[in-house]
């Protein structure tokens, strides 16, 4: 196992490193007493330490998103975003307490919703029109027209269903001020402080935002669908209790985004719902059938990317995969198989993209980049690896709260689908790819034994052939005195040409550039083997030819024949590899937890990050608890919530 080098100021991610030595199959199982106490401690926390509780204020129930937990008082210690999606944080929590209520009933996560988190929410969603107005914008003369040229953003005088980027009454700090110390708001904003012509010496935060996003807007309607299901689903007064506040802070969300922007389908799924709207539901798109474009994500787009100098960005959140999720229970009433093999194979690949960047570590389950400090792929390989230090402060690029746990909840979901559908890989590979030969990904921390191979034969030729993240191992048995090989994509495009010729080996890509490989022959009494190590394009200083995708199609060419195949995990490797980035994760997590005392919103982030415990880090570990927990009592996170059927046929 690799280890940080050189300065080293998070103790936590040290600890990690130096605990995480055993493999899945081996790992201590996280029980269910583990898991009830660490979700129930994450929500302590956030009660304590993040949430505004105030009476005698408009914003009791808001959830702070950074707490700097270097600072002991108001307002320095709550410091927030103008122009970041603060509030999401406080939304996200409402749906992880809904999801922790179901798995588990503990009194706090009930009063948390009811007396906080779902009030506050719905006062803003429902009087918007009363709280705020545009009439005044007190951004600094070069912010004045920020968002004036797009609908998405800008309020409208008037409007309900409108949740700004901020809103406070002095008990937090501006993150842009603090930097820039102008006094002035960074973005268009009502300021309290300049309206009442105060001076503002601490650059507190008293007003609220102009903006705010479809983002946003997507992450409330996640909060507004399951807190409805939630009260729907109780009986007598604490099922009356928000269910008709909940309703009306749909529809108007709903109403607003259709000012904003248009249609969004997370957005129509909670309004959809919650008012049994069927044509607000057929604005889903049906996510019943199982089509090849399903494999396309963050991870096929870096690593089959052949165009040199245009980056493309890892991802920062599993936010999407979410939305996919809910708002194809709300269509459907239930989870499709085909969306829950996407859910699956997103889990399974968009966290290898950190795994590439981290040449020098391997990485502890649950972890992944910084939300804050992007990661990039060009021409199939990152930017600049975690080796070549190009981090802050001369460090690796830093590890974050977002991604990293928001990935174990899909891994929870995918868990509970395989539990459900023990065939579903490989009957979804099927379906794509017919009855063509699977050659096996091996993963060698899972996999202690050696590699498996498939062979293959092209004009009475066997050819065997196993992968790994890194690299296309090929096996020719008895080989011929003379061979000209080729293996490429499935079009042809990329690729190496491989020349055996009297014993001696060349291997270049289809430019006719030297490719990096090792080789080796095996000689018994009955047969000489000649095994190529080739790592893919995506490993350091490897000369570009091919990447080896997850259920990507490749071809071997051979005297003008071909066979074309796929590169697949095996289904109960692919398993056990989402149970380990789930419970290895809550393990890790609840180790940074312990040493620090809270969660960072960045690992040797430098600056402030290390510092500023986030909120979000906090609401998506809840809700990968109580996926676990439905995970250990047999249950799926989606029969747990009782949909209704509300289009009958679409339940596929």
């Amino acid at each position: 196992m690799s280890f940080f080098i050189g300065n080293m100021k998070s103790l936590c991610w040290a600890i990690i490193l130096t605990l995480l030595t055993n493999p899945v199959i081996a790992m201590e199982p996280f029980s269910e007493a583990q898991t009830s106490e660490f979700m129930l401690a994450l929500a302590t926390f956030i009660e304590k330490n993040h949430l505004k509780k105030d009476p005698n204020s408009m914003q009791k129930g808001m959830v702070y998103e950074y707490r700097d937990m270097r600072k002991k008082s108001l307002p320095e210690c709550f410091v927030q975003g103008e122009a970041l999606d603060t509030m999401h944080d406080g939304a996200w929590l409402a749906a992880a307490l809904v999801h922790a209520r179901i798995a588990k009933d503990e009194p706090l996560y009930k009063e948390l919703l009811e007396k906080y988190l779902l009030p506050f929410y719905c006062r803003m969603l429902n009087h918007s029109h009363e709280i705020f107005s545009t009439k005044v914008n007190h951004a600094r003369p070069s912010a004045q027209d920020t968002w004036k040229n797009s609908r998405e953003w800008l309020l409208q005088d008037g409007e309900k269903g409108f949740v700004p980027y901020w809103w406070d009454d002095g008990n937090s700090v501006s993150l842009e001020r603090l930097r820039d110390k102008n006094p002035l708001p960074a973005f268009p904003s009502f300021d309290d402080f300049l309206h009442q012509k105060r001076p503002n010496p601490n650059l507190q935060l008293s007003g609220y935002s102009l903006g705010s996003s479809n983002h946003l807007a997507q992450d409330l309607a996640v909060m507004l669908q399951l807190s409805w299901l939630l009260y729907r689903n109780l009986e007598g007064k604490d099922g009356d209790c928000y269910r008709a506040e909940l309703q009306d802070a749909s529809r108007h969300l709903q109403e607003c985004r259709m000012r904003h922007h248009g249609h969004i389908p997370m957005v129509d799924a909670a309004a959809g719902l919650a008012h049994a709207n069927a044509s607000l539901l057929r604005q889903i798109p049906d996510q019943s059938k199982l089509e090849i474009k399903l494999l396309n994500n963050h991870y096929r787009q870096c690593l089959e990317s052949a165009e040199a100098g245009k980056r493309l960005p890892t991802p920062g959140f599993a936010d999407d995969q979410e939305y996919r999720y809910y708002s194809a229970l709300a269509r459907h009433g239930t989870l499709p198989k085909a969306v829950a093999f996407k859910l699956i194979y997103d889990a399974l690949t968009e966290g290898r993209l950190y795994q590439y960047y981290c040449d020098d570590l391997d990485v502890p389950a649950g972890m992944n980049r910084f939300d804050l400090h992007p990661i990039y792929f060009t021409a199939g390989k990152p930017l600049d690896y975690r080796s070549d230090r190009k981090g802050p402060g001369g460090k690796p690029r830093p590890a974050g709260s977002r991604l990293g746990p928001q990935n174990m909840v899909v891994c929870g979901w995918s868990c509970q689908a395989l539990n459900q559908w023990p065939e579903l890989w490989t009957e979804s590979i099927g379906q794509l790819f017919g009855t063509l030969p699977l050659v096996h990904i091996h993963h060698p921390n899972m996999e202690p034994s050696p590699a498996k191979f498939t062979t293959l034969n092209l004009e009475n030729q066997p050819l065997e052939l196993s992968a790994s993240l890194n690299q296309l191992t090929l096996q020719i048995p008895n080989p011929p005195q003379q061979l000209d090989l080729r293996i490429l994509s499935a079009d042809g495009s990329k690729g190496c040409k491989l020349k055996l010729k009297n014993m001696e080996i060349q291997v270049t890509n289809i430019q006719d550039e030297k490719i990096k490989f090792e080789h080796r022959w095996q000689n018994s009494s009955t047969a000489s083997i000649l095994q190529v190590e080739i790592p893919f394009t995506v490993r350091k200083g490897q000369t570009a030819w091919l990447n080896g995708v997850e259920l990507g199609k490749y071809q071997l060419s051979l005297a003008g024949k071909k066979q074309e195949f796929v590169l697949a995990t095996e289904p109960a490797h692919v398993k056990m590899l989402l149970q380990r980035e789930l419970v290895e994760g809550l393990s890790n997590w609840q180790r940074v937890f312990k040493e620090k005392g809270y969660l960072p919103t960045g690992l040797d982030a430098g600056g402030d990050w290390d510092h500023f415990s986030d909120s979000g880090a906090y609401a998506h570990l809840v809700c990968a608890c109580a996926q676990h927990l439905h995970l250990l009592h047999g249950k799926q996170d989606w029969e747990t919530l009782r949909l209704p059927t509300i289009l009958e046929d679409s339940r596929k």
